[in-house]
């Protein structure tokens, strides 16, 4: 019997915590989500989770449309955001966000009157549900705003130069398709 007991307390604690576990796991599930990087002995969870698969969605996009040459514009615009990343790589990102917007502005889809505003997440759903972009653009854009939502938005932010190079790629990819889908 007093082995019995012994058991039941040795279990009582994890049970109690997968219970409350399963009981917020929305919370915490968001709570994930905010996070941008995560260390505890040999596992790490960071940026370069959300921007691996921001990747493999821009490939996919890429695969199904013709390879265009890139624009001269784009490729010094580029070259100017990775000297920024040089000194932040935190605003390479929010920069690299105003070059996607840029690209919506250019092909003229500007919303209000007084304050134009551009909205390049309509713009891009616009585009593919008229099959002028192909399906899963506004997948990855929405990707790549919750990504830049990060980097301006949570204070303990931190990402590396390959990192913020990546997603200057990413943003430069989105651009020349936008332009490209006028």
């Amino acid at each position: 019997m007093e082995l019995l007991v012994q058991l039941l307390i040795g279990i009582a604690w994890p049970i109690a915590v997968i219970w409350i576990a399963y009981l917020f796991k929305g919370e915490l599930r968001l709570l994930l989500q905010r996070m941008s990087q995560f260390k505890y002995k040999d596992v790490e969870a960071k940026f370069e989770g959300g921007l691996a698969e921001a990747e493999a969605k821009a490939i996919a996009i890429e695969k199904s449309t013709p390879s265009l040459p890139p624009r001269p514009e784009l490729t010094s615009k580029l070259e100017q955001l990775r000297r920024i990343s040089d000194v932040s790589p935190r605003a390479a990102i929010l920069e690299a966000w105003v070059l996607v917007e840029e690209a919506a502005g250019k092909s003229g889809f500007v919303q209000g009157a007084t304050i134009p505003r551009v909205n390049p997440h309509l713009f891009v759903e616009e585009l593919v549900r008229l099959g002028k972009l192909p399906t899963g653009s506004d997948k990855l854009l929405d990707h790549m705003r919750r990504l830049r939502n990060q980097a301006a938005h949570l204070s303990d932010f931190s990402l590396n130069q390959d990192e913020a190079d990546r997603y200057l790629q990413l943003a430069a990819r989105m651009s020349e398709l936008i332009l490209n889908a006028e």
